[in-house]
C-alpha cells in the first residue's frame, strides 16, 4: 500500500453509472481505485494485473458471471478480500459467499457511511499485515 490508511480498490460492478459513483466515493475517502470491471473473468484479470489491496463486488454481473465467483478465484490465486454489494443479500446467498471469506456485505442502496468505515477498517488491517 502506498500509504497507511489508503486501500487499492478494484471495483467490479457491470452497471456503469454505480460503478463511477463506487468509485467517486472511494476517491472521496481518500482510497485508489486501481481498475473497474464489469464481469468475473475481467475481474480477475484486473486483480492479477493491479494486486488491489480490497475488491468492492457486486455479486450479480455482466455476461451472466457472477461477483461470488470473482471473489472466490481472486481469494484463492491471489490471497485478496473481497466486500459484496447487492441489491438483494438474504442467508443462503450470504452462506455461499462465505467460500470466499468476505470482509462484508452492503445492501443496494447501502450507506457511504458504512462502506468508508469498512474501508477504513480494512485499511487498518491491511496496515498491520
Amino acid at each position: 500500500m502506498s500509504a497507511p490508511d489508503r486501500l487499492r480498490i478494484l471495483i467490479v460492478e457491470d452497471e456503469f453509472l454505480i460503478a463511477i459513483d463506487l468509485a467517486d466515493l472511494v476517491a472521496d475517502f481518500g482510497h485508489e481505485v486501481c481498475a473497474i470491471a464489469s464481469t468475473a473473468d475481467e475481474a480477475l484479470a484486473a486483480a492479477i494485473r493491479f494486486l488491489p489491496d480490497v475488491v468492492l463486488t457486486d455479486i450479480q454481473l455482466a455476461q451472466g458471471s457472477s461477483g461470488l465467483d470473482a471473489a472466490k478465484r481472486i481469494r484463492v490465486a491471489l490471497g485478496i478480500p473481497s466486500f459484496f454489494i447487492s441489491g438483494s443479500i438474504d442467508r443462503a446467498l450470504m452462506e455461499k459467499a462465505q467460500e470466499s471469506a468476505p470482509l462484508g456485505f452492503f445492501s443496494k442502496p447501502f450507506e457511504p457511511r458504512a462502506l468508508q468505515s469498512a474501508l477504513a477498517q480494512a485499511a487498518a488491517c491491511c496496515a498491520a499485515h
